[in-house]
């Protein structure tokens, strides 16, 4: 099968037709945007009505720092997948157990000569849970968090905790649980949020910079800080802190910088799908988890009507 690949430029004109859909006239004025061709940016996108140029320039909410050791541990979780899924029909079919989430330790990834044994030691011990669901008192409400495999060495060796989830049985499907463990700093997204607008703010602060965005006419510049799916995937989530907290510490880191009056109108914009197949198996409703979040942070904090972590 022929993967074509977009550009950098077709990827944020993809987060820019998002927001459009979900915030329609988000300036306040219905501006429509054209791509600056490769070379010839910043801005990424301008447009040109009867006052003048406007600009847009995109930057990702994005800590690169961790992408590295996230593509990691999603490598591993998806060879951890492969052992335990693949044929998964062909196993033990469970009677209460809706699925299983097991947690991956600091193991490394599956030894290929552990990879056979590893996966009867999972479905011999889903098994046994599962028949002993209904007179298990161990468990909470419709979720039995194990965390100590006795006899399982090697659920031991690859595993922190499987965490089994009752309810009408979808077959025993496998689905990895994040399970990194470690100390969370509830404040490293905003942080990202920070070095994202700084970047560019120090990078268009240059005499250089200036001069090519003065030389298109622009009678303003706008910055929007976008955020999805990498975030979600690649970064280490806040644990409490809310998006309309991120968006309050990037408003006031913004309001105090030297730089600040690079940029006229400053948005930072969340956009996050559903997993639909995620919710069907836990007993979410359909579209749980859906964000679509829009806020000024410059000149004045705005949250946008309609900016909701909801369908």
């Amino acid at each position: 099968m022929l993967t074509l690949r977009i550009t950098h430029i077709q990827r944020e004109r993809i987060v820019l037709n998002d927001l459009e859909a979900s915030f329609p006239d988000f300036t306040g004025r219905g501006l429509v945007w054209t791509e600056v061709q490769a070379g010839q940016d910043p801005p990424d996108f301008i447009s040109r009505g009867q006052s003048g140029p406007v600009g847009l320039e995109l930057v990702e909410w994005l800590d690169g720092d961790q992408m590295t050791p996230a593509k990691s541990r999603e490598s591993r979780r998806d060879q951890t997948h492969h052992v335990l899924a693949d044929g998964w029909e062909q196993e033990y079919q469970p009677r209460n157990i809706r699925g299983a989430f097991p947690s991956l330790s600091d193991a490394g990834r599956v030894a290929r000569a552990d990879e056979l044994p590893l996966r009867r030691e999972f479905y011999a011990y889903a098994t046994d849970v599962d028949r002993g669901w209904l007179t298990d008192r161990e468990r909470w409400e419709s979720s039995d968090c194990r965390r100590e495999f006795p006899g399982y060495p090697l659920l031991t060796k690859y595993f922190t905790s499987i965490n089994f989830v009752g309810g009408e049985p979808l077959g025993l499907c496998w689905i990895h649980q994040d399970g990194d463990g470690g100390a969370v700093d509830p404040y490293r997204p905003v942080e990202t949020l920070k070095r994202a607008m700084n970047r560019k703010l120090e990078e268009y602060a240059t005499p250089e910079k200036r001069g090519h965005l003065n030389a298109q006419g622009l009678i303003e510049l706008d910055l929007l800080v976008h955020g999805g799916f990498n975030f979600f995937a690649y970064n280490t989530s806040s644990g409490h802190l809310t998006l309309e907290d991120i968006a309050r510490h990037g408003a006031d880191y913004y309001a105090v910088h030297p730089q600040r009056q690079v940029f006229d109108r400053v948005w930072f914009f969340h956009s996050l799908d559903s997993a639909d197949d995620w919710n069907q198996l836990v007993g979410f409703a359909p579209g749980e988890g859906r964000v679509r979040w829009l806020t000024q942070l410059w000149p004045t904090l705005v949250v946008y009507r309609g900016a909701s972590l909801l369908p």
